[in-house]
């Protein structure tokens, strides 16, 4: 019988899937999400949100599906960050952006009314917090709950 160093011992039980990834770039992004241009989002924060990722997606664990698994991840944060306010932006503006949004389950304007209600959708995420509050951010979730199955990412 072999004997297993601690390490990978350690690595097996708790599913922990640790290693470098390949290379992904600014330019990788930009390439499959045209629309997040410089203009819309600097390269230095862009780089930021990368970096993020490439310690929370392995692509020792996502394999095939890692660069889907970057894009959403940095796509989700991404659009949480085109939220808050920017350079300039006055106290009201801060202290409206420190709200959690909520889903609109009812409005209406004259006779016409609408009612919205994702929980049905997003009840599978319980505990992947500011996950539910973009669609790239579901997406991610969803796909991080197949390929983690524990241990990798601990919201």
């Amino acid at each position: 019988m072999t004997r297993m160093n601690p390490r990978q011992a350690f690595a097996i039980a708790s599913n922990i899937r640790d290693g470098e990834n390949p290379e992904y770039t600014i330019s990788d992004f930009r390439k499959i999400m045209p629309g997040f241009t410089e203009e819309i989002i600097p390269d230095e924060q862009l780089q930021h949100f990368i970096d993020m990722a490439h310690a929370v997606v392995k692509e020792a664990r996502w394999h095939s599906m890692w660069k889907e698994g970057m894009r959403l991840y940095i796509a989700h944060h991404v659009t949480l960050y085109l939220g808050t306010p920017q350079e300039g932006a006055t106290k009201t503006q801060l202290s409206a952006a420190s709200k959690v949004p909520g889903a609109i389950t009812n409005k209406a304007v004259g006779a016409v009314s609408v009612g919205y209600d994702a929980s049905q959708a997003t009840s599978d995420l319980t505990g992947w917090a500011a996950y539910k509050l973009t669609t790239y951010g579901t997406q991610f979730a969803t796909l991080a709950k197949l390929y983690g199955k524990g241990g990798m990412f601990i919201p």
